[in-house]
């Protein structure tokens, strides 16, 4: 059975809740790309890589859900500011639990980058089927209405996290939208 990141629910409004995250670790690497899923079909043999046994001691780490995606958009610093149709995206895995980062073995791959994520509040919203840029737009639009709602204020990108393999049929795919957010003062 594959680990799923923890969290307690703080708050849940149907398909809208508000979650505390333990401190955790993921393994990460920022690419090129067109869209969110191209960026996760292209990123994703790398961080499997290093679970499979890309890295310093060739030890193999258990898979756990969710893959999340960043994106951040490259801004010229020029006149006219204009932005290509690539994005930088920040892909990772989530690693088990019973890991810290004394523990975990340094990659193989110098893309693969392991990074300490604090414990967190943040914000979600969870959807079925795949998704796609559209999806992913509405998704953020209605998550961002409702932290306002709450009286949150989002902190950095939000993220899209996939929970589930390729084979498993787009309407019973889990996915969600989510901020780390913090309370307004």
């Amino acid at each position: 059975m594959t680990e799923t990141l923890k969290y307690t629910l703080v708050k849940k409004e149907n398909e809208l809740e508000l979650r505390q995250y333990a401190a955790h670790i993921k393994a990460e690497v920022t690419i090129e790309a067109k869209s969110y899923r191209l960026a996760v079909e292209n990123a994703f043999g790398i961080l499997a890589g290093y679970i499979f046994g890309n890295n310093i001691s060739t030890q193999k780490i258990a898979m756990t859900t969710p893959v999340t995606t960043n994106r951040s958009e490259k801004i010229a610093m020029t006149t006219p500011v204009t932005i290509s149709g690539e994005g930088s995206y920040t892909v990772a895995f989530i690693m088990p639990a019973q890991y810290n980062l004394a523990s975990l073995p340094l990659p193989g791959d110098k893309r693969v980058k392991l990074t300490p994520v604090p414990a967190h509040q943040a914000a979600a919203i969870r959807f079925n089927g795949y998704f796609n840029e559209e999806k992913i737009a509405q998704h953020k639009q209605r998550l961002a209405g409702w932290i306002s709602e709450q009286g949150l204020s989002p902190i950095g990108e939000f993220t899209v996290a996939g929970y589930n393999p390729p084979w498993v049929p787009g309407v019973l795919a889990r996915n969600e939208v989510l901020v780390k957010v913090n309370e307004t003062e």
